[in-house]
């Protein structure tokens, strides 16, 4: 019988236990963001990008185990203002590093908790991406995970970026979510 789970990912090894719950078939539900058309009054077509949740009917899984990315494409199954039933949309799901890899990142604000996680590839993951940062001409700004502001921060998965210029990519890939495949 079908059931329902719902996650909130807490560091970057969640996404690996997401992938193994996910199968071909699942419905999944997530906030993402979608590039969207209006025409105007007068005929000229522009666009921008909202924030909506989908429903997905999940073909595809892709799993990055060096980021630590969940790449979930499908089929839009709940039609919303903004995306069609049927509609395909690719959700990706930890972005930080690659905003960090587009040198974008002006301040990267991280929970020490994430220096201190028990699995060391995971700690040197983190530890490479502050240098990274640092090294670009970023700054870094370590919360404690004993005040309030580090607990908030860990509870959106630990690590966070304050942009020097907008990303498209980070939000949808280009060539499979700007446009709607039959």
């Amino acid at each position: 019988s079908p059931f329902q789970v719902t996650l909130m990912p807490e560091e970057a090894e969640d996404m690996w236990h997401t992938y193994n719950l996910l199968q071909i078939g699942d419905s999944l539900m997530a906030s993402t963001i979608r590039k969207v058309q209006t025409e105007s009054s007068t005929g000229s077509v522009g666009s921008s990008r909202v924030r909506t949740t989908l429903c997905l009917c999940v073909d595809t899984i892709d799993f990055d185990s060096q980021a630590c990315q969940l790449r979930v494409k499908g089929t839009n199954i709940q039609e919303n203002q903004y995306v069609k039933m049927g509609a395909y949309h690719t959700i990706e799901l930890a972005h930080v590093e690659k905003a960090s890899e587009a040198l974008a990142i002006d301040i990267l604000l991280i929970s020490d908790k994430l220096f201190r996680h028990q699995d060391v590839a995971t700690r040197s993951r983190y530890v490479r991406l502050v240098d990274n940062v640092r090294d670009n001409g970023g700054t870094v700004r370590i919360f404690s995970s004993l005040h309030v502001s580090g607990e908030q921060l860990t509870q959106l998965s630990g690590v966070a970026a304050i942009l020097r210029f907008p990303i498209a990519d980070l939000s949808e890939p280009e060539d499979d979510s700007s446009s709607d495949e039959e």
